[in-house]
């Protein structure tokens, strides 16, 4: 999905620069998009674990808790980057437009690019 052409290194490895330039390659096409769509759907509902079809702030912060990143200062500002409507709670919209525009977009700016924190 999105790696058709992606390539390796001379040691094998995907590298961010043939990542990220596999992601300039596939943004566009709605083949990749439906199916990025369809993971982003089944982690939003792996995370809603009361299954109320909705994210709160603490079920989002626990995404971050999972990784490592236990500051929830990080998670708070996530959260509220993708809260689009500030109702305190991510939609199933809110939450895959936010990860795909994450991935995909080139906006510097993109109200998304903390999406899950600061990569530095």
């Amino acid at each position: 999905m999105g790696m058709k052409s992606a390539g390796t290194d001379d040691n094998g490895l995907l590298t961010p620069s043939i990542f990220i330039e596999s992601m300039k390659q596939v943004k566009n096409d709605p083949e990749f998009k439906e199916a990025y769509l369809a993971v982003t759907r089944q982690f939003f509902h792996i995370l809603d674990v009361n299954g109320d079809g909705f994210l709160q702030e603490e079920k989002y912060a626990r995404a971050f808790a999972n990784v490592g990143i236990e500051t929830t200062d990080i998670a708070r500002s996530a959260f509220d980057s993708i809260d689009l409507n500030q109702d305190g709670k991510l939609s199933l919209e809110e939450f895959c437009t936010a990860l795909l525009e994450y991935l995909t977009s080139e906006d510097e700016t993109s109200r998304y690019r903390e999406l899950w924190g600061p990569l530095v």
